[in-house]
């Protein structure tokens, strides 16, 4: 995945998550990211 889909998505759950969505049921509505992917939206949302 590029860093600018990565970015994108994760402005995008950052959103969504401050319109009250949990994170887990975010990520799993993606289901086409690898877990490897998803491992690296999680570091990159909970580094900031």
């Amino acid at each position: 995945m590029s860093n600018a889909i990565k970015n994108i998505i994760v402005r995008v759950i950052k959103n969504r998550m401050a319109a009250g969505e949990k994170m887990e049921d975010i990520i799993n509505s993606y289901s086409k990211l690898t877990p490897k992917e998803i491992q690296e939206i999680k570091a990159e949302i909970e580094e900031e």
